[in-house]
């Protein structure tokens, strides 16, 4: 009976051991740690000099899912947000106050800012895990971001750079900025060439955000009437039918999609302007056209 006694005394003692080891062992991630709000962010990074990215997305943005289900679960991107860079994660339908703050409009966004709070820069959209985190590095080390690019300006005429530039006033919700470098990149380059073209659709929908339908008009209407701007004038046509929408002028919104229709039918938002055209005529997805 003794011995019994030892032997189920060793394997007890075995378990314990071994059920303390598995305690021991680190959790393999598989996805990247993030926190749920700035502040908590903020009190982890402490006095250490981390930066902090804000990662701004919705329930329905398509391009949200992947980032979370490609980058963020990518074993690099998981290193790099354990070790390098604090992460958070900001429902921009729920936390309406911080996107409003941070003047987020578009998902996804992500804000890259530092230990105070103070904004480095921000991606606007999604890239793959390599480009994304080399944005990141590049970020952090003064490159590329809108004070470098601004530097630049600074000696030289270039008017690439001065779209770059003007695009992240837009992202940061700086409308005033981001015209005065858009109409730098009209003014200095040939009438209606696609850099221009690109401008004048970034400003006139700027114009559209800020209810400022008849700015907005006016510049997609000439674009429009110009033969030199190509397909941007297909993305005129469609955008001043959403400006007539928008100002609940439904004869003009009909005319203007149903013009589109005609002008363009191999358009790749034929779809599109049939559905706004559907739901001007009061007809729903259940009652088919």
């Amino acid at each position: 009976m003794r011995t019994v006694y030892l032997t189920m005394a060793v394997l007890m003692i075995g378990l314990l051991v071994a059920s303390c080891g598995q305690d021991e062992q680190p959790q393999t991630l598989t996805s990247a740690p993030f926190f749920t709000t700035v502040d908590e962010a903020i009190a982890a990074v402490g006095s250490s000099d981390k930066n902090i990215l804000v990662d701004f997305y919705t329930d329905w943005c398509r391009w949200c899912a992947t980032f979370d289900t490609v980058v963020l679960i990518d074993s690099t991107a998981i290193e790099y947000f354990s070790n390098e860079m604090v992460l958070v994660k900001i429902n921009a339908k729920v936390d309406t106050a911080t996107t409003k703050a941070m003047s987020v409009s578009g998902f996804p966004t992500m804000v890259l800012i530092d230990k105070d709070g103070i904004e480095i820069d921000r991606i606007v959209g999604f890239m793959p895990t390599e480009e994304f985190l080399g944005t990141l590095d590049d970020y952090e080390n003064g490159i590329g971001t809108l004070d470098d690019l601004l530097h630049r300006a600074d000696t030289t005429e270039n008017r690439e750079l001065y779209f770059e530039i003007a695009d992240k006033y837009k992202y940061r919700g700086r409308p005033e900025e981001a015209i005065e470098w858009f109409t730098k990149v009209i003014a200095t380059g040939k009438p209606y060439d696609s850099l221009a073209c690109e401008s004048m659709l970034a400003q006139a929908n700027m114009y559209l955000r800020a209810e400022k339908y008849e700015d907005a008009l006016k510049m997609y209407k000439d674009m429009s009437k110009q033969k030199k701007t190509g397909m941007f004038a297909e993305a005129a046509d469609v955008w001043g039918a959403i400006v007539y929408r928008e100002q609940a002028d439904t004869v003009k919104a009909l005319a203007a999609f149903e013009d589109f229709l005609k002008k363009y039918p191999d358009s790749e938002d034929i779809e599109y302007a049939q559905r706004q055209i559907d739901k001007l005529n009061g007809i729903t997805e259940e009652q088919p056209h």
